[in-house]
């Protein structure tokens, strides 16, 4: 490859359909590359779109407004986006000088936020200022005509700017990223990391950063709130830019993208309103400014109230998200898939419920045979009714989906095992309860005060709701919690005798 070489637009979308299981250096390229691309293309329009000749266009003036209007929202979308891009996979893009581009993109945003801004303003007041009281309304129509004036002005710094800082960089920067040096170390068989597993890791790292964020929304000062909100903001941005190639890859993907949008939704309206209401104040609008300043609390509110309210389902759907992407990655030949796969969530609770209490237990005791990394479980399992059940099984790998392998056996090898657990035994009661399509296991512990529920699911991404009888009873999600693993929980005891035949 020469420095000159650029991947062609077909190229690069025929590349991101598979960029997830490709090495992590170069599905930064391929991602990077498209938003290079996207910005490029609606630069181009909003160049046709600005033409001063208007016969060469046609249209009304509303007409060339609003396309000017849709042009500049796409360049600014995927301006957002490539900035994200480069910063998310800083890393992985040496060689590629993003530090100068970066620096050039950011002169961009910046020289495009005014007429980003005006172009909401002028549509939020066209179609929300009827709504507002009477004296706020005729101030609105003041402020409309202000921003409409201002539009050739802020069009016309619009097009120096991507003349400056966007058309000089282009070519340049796609070269750098068409292709990349990677540096192999002799005797060194470690495979590459996915991009898969990058994007991954990314999520993860960001999503700490999210709920740490939240969390000290409970607890902030009223005058250090709104920056809050703006770092929070810019999170999600972050995170939707990284996702938004990958949305349709996987649904737990989509799922957390379409939640982060809801909330970057709810807090980029507030921010407007504040920007407007903080105009208008300025004019000497005060009446907007208030009627603006009430809709910013209202966003606020829905966001605090609404979208903040549920941090567990946030964290599943970011959890899930980072699982899924792993599944995505290129599937390693040593893998045997026909092995039989675990599923399972696993919630703490306060008490037994009483729609459990009413079912008859399975009496359960289960002990571990020694072990490092390979640990057998031994259970004996008696109904209600008395019927008997002994089982081998062992498991590996994380909780949330785990290869498990069990067989039954018979008494007397159950009774020869046994004597081996004496360090590591557990006894309990399970009630099964069924709910719609999901078998629930109440176990209430017999040697210490706890009970769990457990939920075997058919796939690692299946979300079963808690039942209404379940759900009072929930004090926290469990199933990643080593603590609460029966391995881990179980411990030496006396000889538990098994019944007599």
């Amino acid at each position: 490859m020469t420095d000159s070489y650029v991947l062609s637009a077909d190229e690069i979308a025929r590349l991101l359909d598979g960029v997830l299981t490709r090495p992590a250096a170069e599905g930064a390229r391929i991602v990077t590359l498209h938003w290079l691309l996207q910005l490029e293309r609606a630069r181009g329009e909003w160049g046709r779109a600005t033409l001063t000749d208007v016969d060469s266009i046609g249209g009304s003036a509303d007409d060339r407004r609003r396309d000017a209007v849709d042009a500049l929202h796409r360049a600014r979308v995927a301006l957002r986006r490539l900035r994200a891009s480069c910063k998310e996979h800083r890393e992985l893009l040496q060689g590629s000088k993003v530090a100068r581009t970066l620096d050039a993109l950011s002169r961009l945003q910046r020289a495009t936020n005014a007429a980003r801004d005006a172009d909401v303003q002028h549509d939020w007041l066209n179609a929300e200022g009827e709504g507002l009281p009477e004296a706020a309304r005729s101030q609105s129509l003041v402020m409309r005509v202000k921003l409409a004036d201002g539009n050739d002005e802020r069009r016309r710094r619009v097009s120096s700017a991507f003349r400056r800082h966007l058309d000089p960089q282009v070519e340049r920067f796609a070269s750098r990223l068409s292709s990349y040096r990677p540096t192999f170390r002799i005797g060194d068989d470690t495979a590459p990391m996915s991009f898969a597993e990058h994007v991954a890791q990314r999520l993860e790292s960001a999503a700490r950063r999210i709920r740490a964020e939240l969390a000290a929304l409970e607890t902030i000062d009223s005058g250090a709130l709104p920056d809050a909100l703006h770092r929070l903001r810019i999170h999600l941005k972050r995170q939707r830019a990284m996702l938004a190639p990958h949305t349709s890859a996987h649904g737990a993907i989509g799922a957390w993208y379409d939640m982060a949008t809801r909330g970057q939704d709810l807090l980029g309206a507030m921010r407007d309103a504040a920007v407007l209401s903080a105009q208008a104040r300025y004019d000497g609008a005060d009446a907007l400014a208030d009627a603006l300043n009430d809709v910013a609390l209202a966003h606020q509110d829905a966001f605090q109230r609404g979208w903040c309210s549920a941090p567990d389902a946030i964290t599943r759907a970011q959890n899930v998200a980072a699982a899924a992407l792993r599944t995505l990655g290129p599937k390693s030949p040593s893998v045997d898939s026909a092995l039989p796969m675990e599923f399972e969530r696993k919630y703490l609770l306060s008490a037994c419920p009483p729609e459990a209490e009413v079912v008859a237990p399975t009496a359960i005791v289960q002990g571990w045979l020694p072990g490092t990394m390979l640990r057998e479980r031994l259970r004996h399992a008696t109904s209600a009714d008395g019927r008997e059940r002994f089982t081998r099984t062992i498991k590996l790998g994380p909780a949330r989906a785990r290869i498990e392998v069990e067989e039954d056996t018979d008494r007397e090898t159950f009774e020869s095992l046994w004597p081996l657990t004496h360090a590591a035994r557990i006894r309990k009661q399970r009630h099964v309860v069924r709910h719609d399509s999901h078998r629930w296991e109440i176990d209430v512990f017999l040697d210490r005060e706890l009970v769990v529920a457990e939920v075997e699911l058919s796939h690692e991404f299946e979300i079963a709701a808690l039942p209404p009888w379940l759900a009072p009873y929930v004090v926290r999600d469990v199933t990643g919690d080593p603590a609460y693993f029966n391995a881990v929980m179980a411990r030496a005891e006396g000889p538990i005798s098994v019944p007599p035949e």
